[in-house]
């Protein structure tokens, strides 16, 4: 597998999710549109903790570290704002610095490793498995796309027609 790919695909991504943080403001990042089951703050924090918890849980790394610990609790699978109960989810800001630090990070740890086999498949389904630390990353890659339609989708049933332009917060 070509490392220095795979790496700039995951840097273009968190650009483009990081692009699309930027034009959120506080007040858009929390309306959950009908027919959605979360918001676009959700969207942004479920990306960060995904990619933490696929990569460093599959190469066998200590996943909690990096994150506060509510964070499975806020963006987990599985959960909602609905679910939130009394928790404070983070900032736009506190969730931009975590995403724009994350790529840096997962570069330094698993450079020279994407071929790296786990200790255990990483299993989607009866059809698909990873066994190698590319694979995996190469499906977190695809899996933060996901999630960037689903913000983009958000926004434009919310009517918001500049998907890219700097969100500026109304006081």
């Amino acid at each position: 597998m070509r490392e220095h790919m795979v790496f700039q695909q995951m840097e273009f991504i968190r650009l483009r999710t990081l692009a699309a943080l930027d034009a959120t403001t506080e007040q858009q990042a929390d309306d959950m549109p009908s027919g959605f089951r979360n918001s676009i703050r959700w969207n942004l924090g479920h990306i960060l903790l995904s990619q933490e918890n696929i990569l460093f849980s599959f190469a066998g790394e200590n996943v909690r570290k990096s994150l506060p610990p509510e964070y499975g609790e806020l963006f987990g699978f599985n959960t909602s704002p609905e679910t939130w109960n009394g928790l404070t989810p983070p900032s736009l800001k506190e969730l931009r610095e975590k995403l724009e630090e994350q790529p840096r990070r997962v570069k330094e740890v698993f450079s020279g490793r994407l071929d790296e086999v786990g200790e255990k498949p990483f299993v989607l389904g009866e059809h698909t498995s990873f066994t190698t630390l590319g694979e995996v990353l190469s499906f977190a890659n695809w899996h933060e796309g996901l999630h960037q339609g689903t913000i983009t989708s958000i926004k434009r049933v919310q009517g918001i027609e500049s998907l890219w332009e700097k969100a500026e917060e109304k006081v």
